[in-house]
């Protein structure tokens, strides 16, 4: 408890050859958001937790560890 972790997920495929990642992504309307353990899907407005996205395929999720966590 009171660590920081910092979680990165960044979206791969080979269906957006000869096209950027951002620009195939935006195409298909697929979207990358963090949900927690209920499914629940996180947003910027919970201060708990710092998100962002430098692209649209890639996404980061910043938190504090708290005793309540229980290490998940």
């Amino acid at each position: 408890a009171g660590s920081s972790v910092t979680l990165s997920c960044q979206l791969y495929s080979h269906s957006y050859a000869g096209d950027s990642c951002d620009d195939w992504i935006r195409s298909e309307g697929i979207q990358l958001f963090w949900v927690n353990q209920a499914g629940v899907k996180l947003t910027i407005s919970d201060s708990r937790y710092q998100i962002s996205a430098p692209g649209l395929c890639i996404i980061t999720l910043t938190t504090t560890l708290l005793n309540e966590d229980d290490n998940r």
